[in-house]
């Protein structure tokens, strides 16, 4: 029998709960919403642990290894490139299961690869693109494009086929592209062609292609160097089966280098010259804001996919320069896409550098907030929280930060800052896998890092087995059973260890650890990775079902009658003692004593008169 410590309750390093599978690359479109009990949501530095850091590929004086995107995939795979070669790597572990030569370079600005249908696609340089069996990373067709030109769109797969886009330079064509995905030819590589090609001048600079039954809508980039950012353009609207095109959307101020946001049957986007629009394809008429002129922000430059969650809208703004607290801000605005005028500022606040990927929205926590992520682009990496709702004019939590010279700054809190090797610079979109439960987040350290949320002890074990006399969870198993019997699979993915091999009648306590060496909380701090877990260890069947029975149901029959009333009443009048098994269930109003109140609690629900509201 194995006596207890002083109970030891912490944070440890557990499942992360999945969140909806369509939250991929986080921007809330309409089928994207997550809800409190995600898992993912964390608001201070020590709730965010880094579970694993890999670097994939690392060539600082010249950057040809340059850190492209990334993705992960339903197969438990995260698929990344680094210079000539594309990498399968575990996305439980970070460990890299395979790896394989291209036949281009992802460059600085490369998006991640794309997975579709046991499939992966990676955009490359000189406008091509290579398709790769995902489990082998077999090469299996590859494209090129006419006009070249560099990989700086993500790959967006709808319906059988792909779509990206290329940049040549502010005034030279390049094309935006579909291809079918099918591979034609077996034990060859395909040389594909595409369904249809739509050049442009100006090319397309970290856009995306957004899908409704009539159309393919496309930003783009007006054609026209920066200096001259009044030029006005389009969307782009294409037919899916012919690639004829249409000017939609309205008129629109310099480039479009925002992802196109699917919200509310409508499309969110913005401008490089922080513009923020709401599109209705049904009418074709457009509300816009010009944030940064409405803030007075000259020179300021866009290029955030805005988050729209729940009557919010929010983006970012770079001001010029690199220094650090410099005035770039993250804007939050009121959202009605219905409304003539959609947007309207409700507060910004100041971000120690620039944040241009994407942010990650959350869901909603507990008290009702979203919860939205930036990562900045600026050593060394931070990643900062917004808990806010519709109404508010200023969001539930910020802090206060000095620069070198002494001056304050309102900013969002700091809830995960990389440490000594990781840090450095992000320009590439934050991804969110609901399989983990983690953020992974590619930094210029050419580190991958996965991020996630540190439970409660009381999460390692599923909590069906899980039970709260007086207050305490205690775990409730069978005699010879294994802690691994009890725990979800995500949980041992994740390293945790157990004290005792096997549950013995004697034993009263478990401890449970974990394989946290090298890992950090969001503080930087030493992850605590141990916690104690009362024991309740059955020897048969009807113990078992006692011990898990819901309150007032003493005898474990799955229903509080008469019978339950009798079993409590004949243990407060002493006639008849209960075993331990029963107490929790007995103990109707869990205040830790069987007394008469238990008996009237018992009654009150026999009779429908209340409910028993306490968790057993």
């Amino acid at each position: 029998m194995r006596k207890r410590p002083a109970r030891f309750l912490s944070a440890c390093c557990a499942a992360l709960l999945a969140v909806n599978a369509a939250a991929v690359t986080a921007f809330a479109e309409d089928e994207k919403t997550v809800s409190a009990d995600s898992g993912i949501i964390f608001s201070e530095p020590d709730d965010a642990v880094l579970y694993w850091a890999t670097q994939i590929g690392w060539d600082k004086e010249t950057w040809t290894d340059a850190p492209s995107g990334f993705t992960s995939a339903e197969n438990g795979f995260i698929y990344i490139c680094a210079a000539d070669s594309i990498y399968k790597v575990d996305n439980k572990t970070g460990e890299i299961a395979s790896s394989h030569k291209m036949e281009g370079q992802a460059s600085y600005a490369t998006k991640g690869p794309t997975y579709a249908e046991g499939k992966v696609f990676m955009v490359l340089d000189n406008g091509t693109v290579e398709a790769f069996d995902a489990e082998s990373l077999e090469p299996l067709w590859i494209y090129h494009n006419k006009n070249g030109g560099s990989p700086t769109c993500d790959i967006v797969y709808n319906d059988g086929r792909i779509y990206t886009g290329f940049w040549n330079g502010e005034e030279l064509d390049a094309d935006y592209v579909c291809i079918d995905i099918t591979a034609d030819k077996a034990d060859t590589v395909e040389e594909k062609a595409a369904d249809w090609e739509v050049t442009n001048k100006g090319g397309y600079y970290w856009t995306t292609a957004a899908f409704t039954d009539d159309y393919v809508y496309i930003g783009r980039d007006n054609g026209v160097t920066v200096s001259d950012s009044e030029d006005e353009m389009t969307l782009l609207a294409v037919d899916p089966k012919t690639g004829k095109t249409a000017e939609r959307g309205g008129v629109l101020k310099n480039d479009v280098r925002s992802k196109l946001v699917s919200a509310e049957g409508k499309l969110f986007y913005t401008t490089r010259e922080g513009c923020i629009y709401c599109y209705d394809p049904e009418t074709d008429k457009s509300s816009m804001l010009d944030v940064a002129s409405y803030l007075g922000l000259e020179g300021y430059s866009c290029t955030s996919t805005p988050v729209i969650a729940n009557g919010r809208a929010y983006i970012s703004l770079g001001a010029p320069g690199w220094d650090s607290y410099n005035g770039s801000l993250i804007v939050v605005l009121d959202c009605d896409a219905d409304a003539e005028l959609a947007f309207d500022v409700a507060y910004t606040l100041e971000t120690s550098a620039a944040c241009q990927a994407e942010g990650v929205f959350a869901g909603v926590d507990e008290d009702g907030y979203n919860v939205v992520y930036y990562v900045e682009n600026g050593f060394p990496g931070t990643i900062r929280v917004i808990k806010d709702k519709a109404g508010m004019n200023e969001p539930a939590e910020t802090v206060e930060e000095a620069d070198m010279n002494g001056g304050k700054h309102i900013c969002p809190p700091a809830i995960f800052t990389p440490q000594g090797e990781h840090a450095q610079y992000c320009a590439v979109d934050p991804v969110f896998d609901p399989a983990t439960g983690l953020i992974y987040v590619r930094y210029d350290s050419f580190n991958i890092l996965a991020i996630g949320k540190a439970e409660n002890a009381g999460d390692i074990f599923k909590k069906e087995n899980i039970i709260h006399p007086n207050g305490v969870a205690t775990l409730v198993c069978m005699s010879d059973s294994t802690p691994t019997d009890l725990c979800d699979e995500s949980v041992l993915d994740k390293g945790v260890k157990f004290s005792l091999e096997k549950f013995t009648a004697d034993d009263d306590m478990v401890t449970a650890t974990t394989t946290a060496d090298g890992l950090y909380t969001g503080s930087g701090k030493k992850p605590v990775s141990a916690a104690d877990y009362d024991l309740l260890v059955a020897e048969n069947d009807d113990q078992y079902k006692r011990g898990l029975a819901e309150r007032g149901d003493a005898n474990g029959d799955g229903t509080v009658n008469i019978t339950d009333i009798s079993i409590i009443a004949a243990h407060v009048k002493s006639t008849k003692a209960i075993d331990k098994y029963s107490l929790n269930a007995a103990d109707v109003n869990n205040d830790g004593v069987l007394n008469v109140s238990d008996i009237s609690g018992a009654a009150a629900c026999v009779k429908s008169i209340q409910d028993i509201t306490e968790e057993k």
